[in-house]
């Protein structure tokens, strides 16, 4: 048994929007249950959230996929949605996207959502290959990006999780949906945004750090794996796979 409905996980940094994002799920989950569990360099909650049981705050100053896996390891929920800090939950979303997982009679399903980012389409096309930087000859057009999706939490488990060789979270997600794609997965498709997104550019905000790993070594990781045939494989890795990344991320924290 699940001790509850979802599990909200995310790699966080920017504690200041932790309680607006508390705030916009009590209004999106309906009657669901749900814990909420942030991952980052902040040993302690805002004071609006502290004494909420089912709110967690794990201490990790590794990079964002390591931080992420953390939290996603942590979850009890039957569903599990990994979400970003600076986003807010549309109302009433989370409530449908639960009803259409716990409708469908699969026993291996993922339901992916409206990617949004700055009130903008973050997404111009929901196929891997419409992207050049993930694009492969190797996967087909019907394979989708999983930027905002609902897994199973006993299958994300199963399955690995997320690649902790990518530094950040962008293409660690995708690289886990071509998996589960490839695992034969049951991919539902839900075209509402649930979590909308604010948008930094390139280097604004505190994005630097996100920018130039993507970019640096992300994308060439992502290229080196999938431009290489051996990739059709490529489905179940090690859950603990985060333990072999750097637990101080120097992009963003520095040296101790």
């Amino acid at each position: 048994m699940h001790k509850y409905d979802l599990s909200i996980c995310l790699a966080a940094i920017r504690k200041d929007n932790w309680n607006k994002l508390y705030e916009s799920i009590l209004t999106s989950i309906g009657p669901y249950t749900f814990e909420l569990i942030f991952c980052g360099p902040h040993a302690e909650l805002p004071d609006e959230l502290k004494g909420i049981s089912d709110i967690k705050c794990i201490v990790d100053f590794g990079a964002p996929t390591r931080a992420q896996q953390i939290a996603c390891i942590a979850a009890k929920g039957e569903y599990m949605y990994y979400a970003a800090d600076d986003g807010v939950f549309m109302p009433g979303k989370l409530k449908k996207c639960l009803d259409i997982l716990k409708a469908e009679q699969s026993s291996k399903k993922v339901l992916v959502t409206h990617y949004d980012e700055g009130g903008k389409n973050g997404l111009a096309s929901y196929s891997c290959n419409f992207h050049e930087p993930v694009r492969s000859p190797y996967y087909p057009d019907s394979y989708l990006v999983f930027n905002s999706v609902f897994f199973q939490t006993d299958y994300f488990k199963e399955i690995g999780g997320l690649d902790c060789r990518f530094e950040v979270c962008p293409l660690a997600f995708v690289d886990l949906g071509v998996r589960c794609h490839r695992d034969g997965i049951k991919v539902l498709l839900l075209e509402e945004v649930v979590l909308s997104c604010t948008h930094m550019p390139d280097t604004s905000g505190d994005h630097a750090p996100v920018h130039y790993a993507q970019l640096g070594h992300d994308a060439p990781l992502y290229k080196q794996i999938y431009l290489n045939p051996n990739c059709v494989g490529r489905i179940y890795i090690d859950l603990e796979n985060w333990v072999n990344a750097p637990d101080r991320w120097l992009r963003r924290f520095g040296k101790a």
